[in-house]
């Protein structure tokens, strides 16, 4: 009798493990193409997109003063304010304090330097041709003048800070209340005007009630 011939079918044990490496070979190849066109997709939507908008820092960051050139004559101009608080306005019921404020703006191109510290800014109120109120005469300048030297930014306006006047002529003496007499009310009118650094404002005028 002849032997019985040996059956080519592989175990059952082999036939497992042939379809978990075949499986696990379809696993890496999908993943292989998955990332392939995910980077496609990523570098086009980076072309037509841009990626996420974000703002221009640079047009707003801040310059070093001692980087820049100081501004040139004719560059920066001056805007005398009156108004209450930081709001225009022109006049005012009885009792009722002005607050004055300017505003410099550099009309340049560049960036550049200017000193607008209280050394160098001044407000005066006057009424035709009589000068009414300086805050030269302020006696509190002695001890507070400074320089502040800006980077002003072109087109930017700057604005100080408003100070209340006490409706009180000045003189050698002061300027507020405590030592000077008030002015005339009762729709007199006065102008007020800005000198910064040399470079002076247009006059404001405002009525007094």
């Amino acid at each position: 009798m002849s032997s019985p011939r040996s059956s080519n079918r592989p175990s059952p044990n082999k036939y497992r493990n042939r379809r978990i490496i075949a499986l696990a070979v379809l696993v890496i190849v999908i993943v292989i193409i998955w990332n392939v066109v995910a980077g496609i997709l990523g570098f086009f939507s980076g072309i037509f997109n841009g990626g996420e908008a974000k703002p221009n820092t640079s047009a707003s960051a801040p310059v070093t003063p001692g980087a820049l050139a100081d501004c040139a004559p004719g560059t920066v101009s001056v805007q005398a304010n009156v108004g209450i608080d930081s709001t225009p306005q022109s006049t005012f019921a009885a009792k009722v304090k002005p607050s004055f404020w300017f505003t410099i703006t550099n009309n340049g191109a560049v960036a550049c330097n200017f000193n607008a510290g209280t050394k160098v800014s001044f407000m005066t109120v006057t009424s035709g041709k009589e000068v009414i109120w300086d805050n030269k005469d302020c006696k509190t300048r002695a001890t507070s003048d400074v320089d502040y030297v800006m980077a002003l930014q072109p087109a930017t306006p700057v604005a100080s800070n408003p100070a209340a006047w006490d409706r009180v002529y000045s003189s050698s003496t002061g300027c507020d209340a405590t030592t000077e007499k008030a002015v005339a009310a009762g729709g007199a009118s006065y102008h007020v005007v800005a000198t910064v650094n040399g470079v002076k404002s247009q006059d404001v005028q405002f009525i007094l009630q």
